[in-house]
């Protein structure tokens, strides 16, 4: 029975007491009366008696009244408690029920409320909770003072820190471990005493995303701001492990010439002291399915490991159990499908696997391998790009250096020519004999100069053939020596021994490696060491060691490397250019490597530098390899008998100097000379002339017709005729339009007069035949 019941039932029995006491003496009232009335005059009985009792009706009847309004009050107030007993029991529900847990404490800070989920938030029971601290049960101990002294705070001056606010706070779960709480605090003063009541929201789950959501845009972030993977992983491994709350992190690198994992860089938050551990994994590598980065680079996905110390495949638990470390995981980064790295994290706390990590740490490892992809393929199309700037304008100094070399071969064509003539009409002992043949000599440097620069325009003419390297290589090795010094650079040959064989002209290699071999004794000039490789190498689709931009296929590389003081990136970008040197003045003409650039790009080759300031440089030349056997060289004996004949001859040249010499010299050899200016007066004088016209002499390129234009009409009316064509300019566009064979019936400006008396006799002499 409640109180108010009671109440209710006490005052109704005292009013029925009442009742009965006023009915006795009502009763009692009316006997004394009708006893008076015998025995006391009426009248004094009528004046006391009638009063008395009018006053006990008047009594009764409000006694009763009261008793009604009495009974009337105790039925409301019943009501009035059951709608509050009501009220409470809803609200209780609705505390209970609340998804936030509901915690009250008075001014002393003991629990006076305690809601289910607050039990389910922190593990005390509200048996439990109800009557302790609050700073016994919730709140970590570094933070227990500030509690006290906020509430102190509050009842001295009204004001308090957290109050009347959501603010986010570490909270101290039943268990011990701590995690974030959204706390939002409302005092209230009821009569003399204050309470605080506190909502509290467990924001684990929430800030685990919000952690795994910043970790995903910092990723996103390094990305686009990072050039290369080397680059953007450490950022990355930073910003994934603060964001994450990880300790420690390690990048680990695939070294493709070693075939091991090597730890490129590692990031440790500040609270961290795992130097032995850190100090160790700079020393170590591993090899393809050994620990935690080798099995991760052998199964290609994420791994996790609850407590390194007790993970009996973990190679450096000893380590790791010194350092505090004890949960771990770690993912592969995969570019272009092969995995170029791993990266692995470590915590102070034993972390049990987490698949929703895992999944969006797989999702981070192939954005990390989407950018290594692409930019790769930007560095490829950067390359690309600037070989493309470099090939064009190697083509236009080329055709500069082409158009140049022609003209002068005229040229020197005359002044050797004419220099040979007039030296077989000297005697020996003639004082004038010395000068011409100064002359001779300076014209013969003129035409090597010209060769050369033919061969960097790859306007040079070939004789190309199938070759061994090798051989070419083991041929020159006694020469190369005298001309390096055996006492100061030290030739090595490192040869392939069943190397592939390539089409070029044997001359042009031996200039190739000659030229090299010079550059890289100037590079050494106080010793040092030379080496000639060659190997067989093939270019495919995966990932490529060569900056060089390769087609896919077979090639025969030649390799050649000194340890010289190396070049810097300003002097690479202009290796190439012809007369560019960094040799002192009149110590080199700048036309080496031009030169074998040239002859490579002519051979269908590709040529690279590598050079490292002090660290010595290295040329990469990469020819097409044929499966053609290598041609062996042909060996002739005997001397070459004066090439003298009495046929006919028609001379066709625009240039009346070159013209001039050719029919003096083939005058002077006992032929019969026609000449003509151009190729309509060729037509002309083979239709008139009477007799029969047995060579047709032409240059190749000249105004109006060229050469095999000539010979194509004139073959018309006279098909007897032989062709023999000559050009300072051997890859004109009239030879593949001609169809012409140039290794067959071909002279290259500038020649001799013996070398044209000697080629104009195989021609006649049906050796070689156009």
């Amino acid at each position: 029975m409640t109180h108010l019941e009671e109440r209710t039932a006490s005052t109704a029995r005292r009013y029925e007491w009442l009742m009965f006491v006023m009915v006795l003496i009502t009763l009692f009232t009316l006997g004394v009366g009708t006893f008076l009335l015998g025995h006391v005059e009426r009248s004094i009985v009528a004046a006391v008696w009638l009063p008395l009792l009018v006053l006990l009706l008047w009594s009764t009847i409000r006694l009763r009244a009261e008793y009604r309004q009495a009974q009337q009050e105790s039925a409301w107030a019943r009501a009035a408690e059951a709608a509050l007993l009501q009220s409470q029991e809803r609200n209780r529900a609705i505390v209970d029920t609340a998804l936030d847990g509901v915690i009250t404490i008075d001014a002393a800070g003991i629990v006076t409320e305690w809601n289910a989920q607050a039990t389910a938030i922190f593990g005390w029971t509200r048996e439990e909770a109800m009557g302790k601290l609050l700073s016994d049960t919730i709140i970590p101990e570094r933070d227990r003072e500030s509690h006290a002294r906020g509430i102190r705070e509050y009842l001295k001056t009204g004001m308090g820190p957290v109050l009347n606010r959501r603010i986010e706070i570490a909270a101290r779960h039943k268990g011990g471990h701590e995690f974030p709480v959204e706390l939002a605090v409302s005092p209230a003063r009821i009569g003399e005493a204050y309470i605080f009541s506190a909502f509290v929201r467990d924001i684990t789950d929430r800030r685990r995303a919000e952690r795994r959501l910043a970790s995903q845009y910092a990723v996103t972030r390094v990305l686009s701001e990072a050039l290369t993977l080397e680059e953007a992983v450490p950022r990355i491994t930073q910003a994934v492990g603060e964001s994450l709350e990880w300790d420690l992190g390690v990048f680990w690198r695939l070294d493709k010439h070693t075939g091991t994992l090597r730890c490129l860089h590692h990031w440790q938050a500040e609270r961290v002291r795992a130097d032995e551990f850190i100090a160790a994994k700079q020393l170590r590598s591993f090899r393809l399915g050994v620990g935690l980065p080798g099995r991760i680079w052998e199964n290609g996905r994420p791994m996790w490991i609850r407590d390194v110390t007790c993970d009996p495949t973990f190679v450096r638990a000893d380590l790791a159990a010194k350092a505090g470390l004890h949960g771990a995981f770690g993912f592969p980064i995969r570019i272009g499908g092969e995995v170029e790295g791993v990266i692995e994290f470590f915590s102070h706390q034993v972390r049990e696997p987490d698949s929703e990590l895992l999944s969006m740490i797989t999702d981070v490892g192939l954005k990390i391998g989407q950018f290594g992809e692409r930019t790769r393929a930007e560095e490829a199309l950067r390359l690309a790009e600037a070989q493309l700037r470099q090939a064009q304008k190697m083509e236009a100094v080329g055709r500069l250096a082409g158009g140049v070399a022609h003209d002068f071969n005229n040229l020197l064509t005359v002044i050797r020519g004419y220099s040979e003539l007039i030296l077989s009409r000297l005697a020996p002992a003639d004082p004038a004999r010395r000068e011409m043949e100064e002359v001779k000599k300076a014209a013969d440097r003129a035409a090597g100069l010209t060769s050369q620069l033919l061969a960097f325009s790859r306007r040079q003419f070939v004789a190309t053939k199938i070759v061994d390297l090798n051989a070419i290589v083991m041929n020159m090795d006694g020469m190369l020596r005298r001309l390096l010094g055996e006492d100061i650079i030290d030739l090595c040959a490192d040869l392939e021994p069943h190397l592939g064989s390539i089409k070029a002209d044997p001359g042009q290699i031996e200039q190739v490696i000659m030229n090299l071999a010079v550059n890289a004794r100037d590079a050494m000039p106080t010793g040092g060491q030379l080496t000639i490789q060659t190997r067989n190498v093939t270019i495919g689709k995966g990932p490529r060691r060569e900056t060089l931009m390769l087609d896919k296929g077979t090639y025969v590389l030649l390799a050649i490397r000194d340890t010289g003081h190396g070049m810097s990136e300003e002097t690479k970008s202009h290796l190439f250019e012809p007369f560019f040197t960094t040799k002192e003045k009149g110590k080199g003409t700048g036309l080496g490597l031009s030169t074998v650039y040239g002859i490579v790009k002519q051979s269908g080759g590709t040529i690279g530098i590598e050079s490292t300031p002090g660290l010595g440089t290295t040329c990469k030349i990469f020819f097409p390899k044929v499966d053609e056997i290598a041609q062996a060289a042909p060996v002739t004996n005997g001397a070459v008998g004066r090439a003298i004949g009495r046929e006919t001859i028609l001379v066709v040249e625009d240039d009346p100097s070159v013209r001039g010499l050719v029919q003096e010299a083939l005058r002077l050899s006992g032929y019969e000379v026609l000449v003509a200016r151009h190729g309509i007066e060729a037509l002309l004088t083979g239709a008139k002339h009477p007799g029969p016209i047995h060579l047709l002499l032409t240059d190749v390129a000249m105004p109006q017709m060229s050469g095999p234009e000539v010979a194509e009409k004139l073959t018309v009316v006279r098909p007897e005729i032989k062709v023999l064509y000559m050009s300072g300019y051997p890859d004109h566009p009239v030879f593949e339009q001609g169809g012409i064979n140039r290794d067959t019936a071909f002279l290259q400006k500038p020649f001799t007069p013996h070398l044209l008396t000697q080629k104009v006799r195989e021609v006649l002499d049906g050796k070689k035949v156009a």
